[in-house]
């Protein structure tokens, strides 16, 4: 799969038609202004209303569609256990450090009732985003069967709701400082276990694409591909049928990731409806 960087005008705009009926009304504006893919990766909601696209619900359809296309485009060939372990890693010691470094001010005052700062607020988004980087790869074929990694997730889980939850609560700023070097240094912890506990090959192997094509397909049986989509947009395979067109061709497997349909990524939640158009899948194991 090229770099979505290198996507021409007409690549974008096959991409916009893969996404929810609501915003197909846009397809002739982007046609026209001729948007390529590193214009898309870049997009704004000012460009977005130079191409008439005026309501913010249909904006953040939009938006929320080139965010996952920007962690395609960032992530695909270079993403790996070892390198998700450590970028959460060091998202968890900058929030640490964070919270250390306001206590050694002489000003300080914890019994302040104010506000998090927006240092805190920024470090605690970045070790969100890490850690649903680390959880999205435990989800993968063959680390779901492990028990281990499945008490991790949960554990990673709980601790960012206690981390977001604390940030919002209504308490002092040494009661937040204090959750929060408790929450950082147990998420510290977690990844120095991984590192520890895995010597799947995964730890460091990258991902890759294979385009599998899938032929005789009859409308009443279906392909016979079980997909489900993961609370930050991948599309996983969970199974196929047995003796079913996707199954013939020994190829398509559970924990595989569904990239594109028809030359097309796919980010869209109607990934079932453009399955059933579908000769080509590229799948990413």
């Amino acid at each position: 799969m090229e770099p979505i960087t290198k996507w021409t005008p007409t690549q974008v705009v096959d991409w916009i038609r893969g996404l929810d009926d609501s915003l197909q009304q846009y397809v002739p504006h982007f046609e026209r202004k001729k948007i390529s893919g590193e214009q898309l990766l870049k997009i704004s909601h000012q460009d977005l209303e130079e191409l008439t696209m005026t309501r913010v619900g249909h904006q953040e359809l939009i938006l929320e569609a080139v965010d996952l296309l920007c962690a395609l485009n960032c992530g695909v060939e270079t993403d790996n256990l070892k390198t998700l372990v450590g970028q959460m890693r060091a998202a968890s010691n900058n929030l640490h450090n964070c919270a250390s470094e306001r206590r050694k001010n002489p000003t300080y005052d914890g019994g302040s009732p104010n506000k998090p700062p927006n240092v805190f607020l920024t470090a605690v988004v970045e070790l969100i985003g890490a850690a649903k980087g680390m959880l999205a790869w435990l989800d993968r074929s063959p680390l779901t069967g492990i028990s281990d990694f499945t008490s991790i997730k949960n554990k990673i889980i709980q601790l960012c709701l206690e981390l977001t939850t604390t940030v919002q609560k209504d308490c002092t700023v040494f009661e937040m400082e204090e959750k929060i070097l408790e929450v950082s240094s147990v998420l510290t912890g977690i990844c120095d276990s991984t590192m520890r506990m895995t010597s799947d090959p995964l730890k460091s192997q990258m991902t890759c694409l294979e385009e599998v094509t899938i032929t005789d397909i009859k409308a009443a049986e279906g392909m016979g591909i079980y997909i489900k989509s993961t609370y930050d947009g991948l599309h996983v395979i969970t199974g196929t049928t047995e003796n079913s067109p996707a199954d013939r061709t020994q190829r398509i497997h559970a924990g595989d990731e569904v990239i594109q349909v028809n030359r097309q990524t796919v980010v869209s939640p109607c990934i079932l409806n453009l399955a059933l158009r579908a000769h080509f899948y590229d799948c990413l194991s």
